[in-house]
């Protein structure tokens, strides 16, 4: 098979950061949930899953929780900075 035949693309390691160390305002989309059944279960019951384009709205000072807003769904949540860092995220792609 040829490689730019393929759907979809794994993003290099150097493209992936967690969601704390994004930038506020960005258009992410979530690569992975690198935390445990817990955490997967968590983000799901709020409306966040793996592929989803979320943008990262506000930090809390110091170590305060993180303000995310989903752009598929409209849902907007607040995560504590634990879970929020366990969130790997890559910038999105502006194509449709």
């Amino acid at each position: 098979m040829d490689r730019s035949a393929r759907a979809t693309r794994r993003p290099k390691d150097d493209e992936m950061t967690n969601l704390v160390q994004s930038p506020k305002g960005a258009t992410l989309r979530i690569v992975d949930i690198a935390g445990g059944e817990g955490v997967r279960r968590r983000l799901f019951a709020l409306g966040f899953n793996v592929g989803d384009d979320i943008e990262l709205q506000a930090l809390g000072i110091l170590r305060g929780p993180v303000l995310i807003r989903n752009l598929r769904t409209g849902v907007t949540a607040a995560v504590g900075r634990g879970i929020a860092q366990k969130i790997v995220v890559e910038a999105a792609d502006e194509r449709p």
